[in-house]
């Protein structure tokens, strides 16, 4: 599948988020309609698993890198979360597996999930458990899957639904990273 379709199909599944919990995105500043207040923003980069990702730094506080260094852990004051994190698949589990065991271990025994899309190395899929929305992003390249969970009240949609889009813009997952730090933080301005 082409870059511009995937990238269509990311934005289309972020929007259907927004609409399926139902929530007015409403910005920062202040009322619905009126952009987002920009946020300060830093990236985290991944060197054993070669990926990056931008994130607002004013928002989301990194809690140190994992110690098989694998993914990083960030947390908001009001209990959101952003976990970003890379994995071997040692046991050639397909894709639509792992969609499928996301899916049930942010849904739980109670929850839902509203919204999912599985292409031929990626998928993305979000929901609601309780008061808990989720969205999880998956790629799949050279025998690894490389992540991004964010999850955070439903209360505080108005603060998290417009950083779906710019999180999984700047999700950089390719080969070993060829593009600028600076060029990433680009993608998260322009978003």
């Amino acid at each position: 599948m082409q870059k511009n379709q995937r990238a269509f199909y990311l934005t289309a599944l972020a929007v259907l988020v927004v609409v399926s919990v139902g929530r007015a995105t409403v910005a920062l500043s202040g009322g619905p309609g009126q952009p987002a207040a920009p946020h300060a923003r830093k990236t985290y980069t991944d060197v054993r698993f070669q990926y990056a990702i931008c994130y607002p730094e004013d928002l989301l506080v990194p809690q140190g890198e994992s110690d098989n260094s694998d993914g990083q852990k960030f947390l908001a004051n009001d209990s959101g979360q952003l976990i970003v994190f890379g994995s071997n698949n040692a046991l050639n589990q397909p894709l639509k597996d792992n969609l499928a065991t996301t899916a049930s271990r942010l849904a739980g025994a109670s929850g839902k999930v509203t919204d999912k899309l599985l292409e031929p190395d990626w998928f993305v899929v979000s929901g609601q458990n309780g008061p808990i929305i989720f969205y999880a992003n998956v790629f799949y390249s050279r025998g690894q899957f490389k992540s991004f969970e964010l999850t955070y009240n439903d209360s505080a949609a108005a603060v998290y639904e417009p950083l779906i889009r710019r999180l999984a813009r700047v999700f950089c997952r390719s080969r070993p990273l060829t593009r600028p730090v600076s060029r990433i933080d680009e993608g998260y301005k322009s978003s």
